[in-house]
């Protein structure tokens, strides 16, 4: 890995890339961020830089909605911070997809700045993890299943294990494909160190969407990807070892946790899988049935509204009674703006595939992919790690990875 400079801008700057990466829920209540409250500040940035249409039209939209809303119903008071909270969420949107258009080089930096730190602190967890109190700070001891062993996952200094790898996963994505479609074994080292640290945290929905995004992305490629020998052998090597790792949990250790989880969610009795997938698309209908199928319920209204609903679903108790949530970015979205909220998200996600061509780029394209599949499966209206996945996705960005460029036969790689 790149070794990281040492003058006073570039520390700066990196320190701000930890922060957010790593550190950015620390000491805070779960749904709240640093870059929460400094959402005043990335307002002036914007302002500074007259930068501010896209907040404009946000509230030419967002202020008559929000009357519609609370004139039907809507709790004012949850509306209002839900709305405090997804405001602050397009704000920090906004303001990063004109950061990263105006230093359109800056990711890769980022990256490896990511990647760098992220070995460090992996080590540090690892080390923690000997220790019966400090195991508490970097890993996550929640039971996957009540049927199933706890197992320790790795979930750094966030929420959980699957928020902390759903921030890695664009870095993981960057890591292989680089690897990939460059000479040598540069950055070899730390695919393996990220992808370690991605295993640990046992987050099936984002090992799981970039496995379908990166088998996707060959499949629609294949004649002109096998041409690639680093390519072909890593992936039948890849292959060669899942199926050698399945083979050895399910065979040789059957009663093992992981497996039994794998099987669990194979025959659908996975009951977080589910709440993550399917069973949250029927209680967003649900919620929909006693608010609005067009315009749905708003705002922070989905605990209002769906606090019976998502507790006699699941006969929730005692604490549990407390967790009222949809985990799931799109059936959230059903819930909170109904089918036609629902609609434009889709319609606005297809449409900018295609107008900023995302499929042109090989990590563009495998990055949409992802997203795409995983807010299906997880994921939040506010998650300003989605939206930045999202930008992006959509940006220019790692010219490197674009098409021509792959296979045009005199080229040379671009770190």
């Amino acid at each position: 890995m790149e070794r990281i400079g040492f003058d006073r801008a570039l520390t700066i700057e990196n320190f701000s890339v930890v922060a957010f990466f790593f550190l950015n829920t620390v000491f805070l209540p779960a749904g709240l961020l640093y870059t929460t409250l400094l959402t005043p500040l990335f307002l002036l940035f914007l302002a500074k830089q007259r930068n501010l249409r896209a907040i404009i039209w946000y509230l030419a939209l967002s202020l008559p909605l929000t009357w519609f809303y609370l004139t039907h119903g809507a709790d004012r008071s949850s509306y209002l911070r839900s709305y405090f909270l997804f405001s602050s969420a397009a704000i920090f949107t906004v303001w990063i997809y004109h950061f990263l258009r105006q230093h359109i080089k800056k990711p890769a930096l980022y990256f490896r700045t990511i990647a760098t730190y992220n070995a460090l602190f992996t080590g540090v967890a690892l080390l923690f993890f000997l220790t019966a109190a400090g195991k508490q700070i970097f890993w996550s001891l929640e039971p996957i299943h009540p049927a199933i062993p706890t197992i320790p996952r790795l979930k750094m200094l966030v929420y959980e294990p699957s928020f902390y790898a759903f921030q890695l996963a664009p870095v993981v994505l960057y890591y292989f494909l680089a690897y990939m479609f460059s000479e040598g074994y540069k950055y070899l080292a730390a695919l393996c160190l990220l992808t370690v640290s991605l295993v640990f945290s046992l987050s099936f929905g984002v090992i799981g969407g970039l496995m379908i995004a990166v088998l996707l992305v060959i499949f629609l490629h294949f004649f002109k990807l096998i041409r690639l020998r680093k390519l072909f052998f890593a992936t039948f090597y890849l292959a060669l070892g899942l199926i050698g790792l399945g083979l050895a949990a399910f065979y040789l250790l059957p009663n093992n946790p992981l497996a039994e989880r794998i099987d669990m969610i194979a025959n659908g009795y996975d009951t977080s899988a589910n709440g993550r997938t399917w069973e949250a698309f029927v209680l967003a209908w649900k919620i929909l049935e006693k608010t609005n199928y067009l315009l749905g319920a708003g705002l922070g209204q989905i605990k209002e509204v769906g606090q019976d609903i998502i507790v006699n679903y699941y006969n929730y108790e005692g604490a549990w009674a407390d967790v009222v949530r949809i985990p799931n970015a799109m059936a959230e979205t059903l819930a909170t703006f109904g089918i036609l909220g629902a609609a434009a998200r889709l319609v606005a996600e297809i449409g900018l595939f295609f107008y900023t061509r995302v499929y042109s780029n090989y990590y563009r394209f495998a990055l949409f992919i992802f997203v795409f599949v995983y807010q299906f499966t997880g994921s939040y209206l506010t998650n300003i790690y989605e939206y930045l996945i999202w930008v992006l996705a959509f940006l220019p960005v790692f010219s490197q990875f674009n098409k021509e460029y792959i296979h045009n036969p005199g080229r040379k790689w671009k770190s």
